[in-house]
Protein backbone atom coordinates (compact mmCIF):
# COMPACT_ATOMS: atom_id res chain seq x y z
CA UNK A 1 0.00 0.00 0.00
CA UNK A 2 1.14 3.40 -0.83
CA UNK A 3 -0.63 6.34 0.87
CA UNK A 4 1.71 9.19 0.63
CA UNK A 5 2.32 8.98 -3.16
CA UNK A 6 1.40 11.05 -6.25
CA UNK A 7 1.01 10.16 -9.41
CA UNK A 8 2.80 13.34 -11.30
CA UNK A 9 4.15 14.28 -14.33
CA UNK A 10 7.68 16.19 -14.30
CA UNK A 11 6.08 19.37 -14.56
CA UNK A 12 3.53 18.86 -11.87
CA UNK A 13 5.83 17.41 -9.56
CA UNK A 14 8.48 20.56 -10.03
CA UNK A 15 5.14 22.90 -9.21
CA UNK A 16 4.18 20.85 -5.77
CA UNK A 17 7.66 20.50 -4.80
CA UNK A 18 7.60 24.20 -5.38
CA UNK A 19 4.65 25.02 -3.85
CA UNK A 20 2.84 26.63 -6.58
CA UNK A 21 -0.07 24.14 -6.57
CA UNK A 22 -1.34 22.34 -3.60
CA UNK A 23 -3.78 19.99 -3.30
CA UNK A 24 -6.71 19.91 -0.68
CA UNK A 25 -7.28 17.05 1.65
CA UNK A 26 -10.56 16.76 -0.45
CA UNK A 27 -8.57 15.95 -3.52
CA UNK A 28 -8.89 19.54 -5.03
CA UNK A 29 -6.02 21.51 -6.76
CA UNK A 30 -5.34 24.81 -5.37
CA UNK A 31 -2.85 26.86 -7.62
CA UNK A 32 -1.12 29.90 -5.91
CA UNK A 33 -3.02 32.92 -6.64
CA UNK A 34 0.35 34.61 -7.76
CA UNK A 35 0.79 31.56 -10.30
CA UNK A 36 -2.95 32.05 -11.32
CA UNK A 37 -2.07 35.74 -11.98
CA UNK A 38 0.70 35.46 -14.86
CA UNK A 39 0.23 35.37 -18.28
CA UNK A 40 2.79 33.72 -20.02
CA UNK A 41 1.15 31.79 -22.73
CA UNK A 42 -0.35 28.51 -23.52
CA UNK A 43 1.41 26.18 -21.61
CA UNK A 44 1.04 27.99 -18.38
CA UNK A 45 -2.95 28.60 -18.90
CA UNK A 46 -3.54 24.63 -19.59
CA UNK A 47 -0.58 23.13 -17.63
CA UNK A 48 -0.69 25.23 -14.25
CA UNK A 49 -3.86 27.71 -14.25
CA UNK A 50 -6.46 25.52 -15.57
CA UNK A 51 -5.83 22.98 -12.78
CA UNK A 52 -7.40 25.14 -9.83
CA UNK A 53 -10.53 23.69 -8.37
CA UNK A 54 -10.13 20.38 -10.39
CA UNK A 55 -10.30 17.56 -8.54
CA UNK A 56 -7.13 14.96 -8.83
CA UNK A 57 -8.17 11.65 -10.68
CA UNK A 58 -8.08 9.28 -7.68
CA UNK A 59 -7.55 5.14 -7.94
CA UNK A 60 -10.91 2.65 -7.84
CA UNK A 61 -9.13 1.13 -4.74
CA UNK A 62 -9.55 2.79 -1.83
CA UNK A 63 -6.29 1.70 -0.07
CA UNK A 64 -4.50 3.56 -2.97
CA UNK A 65 -5.91 6.66 -2.51
CA UNK A 66 -3.73 9.01 -1.20
CA UNK A 67 -4.05 9.93 2.38
CA UNK A 68 -6.31 12.87 3.44
CA UNK A 69 -4.29 13.68 6.53
CA UNK A 70 -1.06 13.90 4.68
CA UNK A 71 -2.60 15.80 2.09
CA UNK A 72 -3.79 17.99 4.69
CA UNK A 73 -0.61 18.74 6.11
CA UNK A 74 1.40 19.21 3.15
CA UNK A 75 -1.19 21.59 1.90
CA UNK A 76 -0.65 24.09 4.94
CA UNK A 77 3.33 23.84 3.59
CA UNK A 78 1.58 24.95 0.37
CA UNK A 79 -0.66 28.03 2.26
CA UNK A 80 2.43 29.20 4.37
CA UNK A 81 4.56 29.36 1.14
CA UNK A 82 1.97 31.34 -0.48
Amino acid sequence: MVNNGLALCKLHHAAFDRHFVGIRADYRVEVRADIRGESDGPMLRHGLQGLHGQRIQLPRAAEWKPDPERLARRYERFREAG
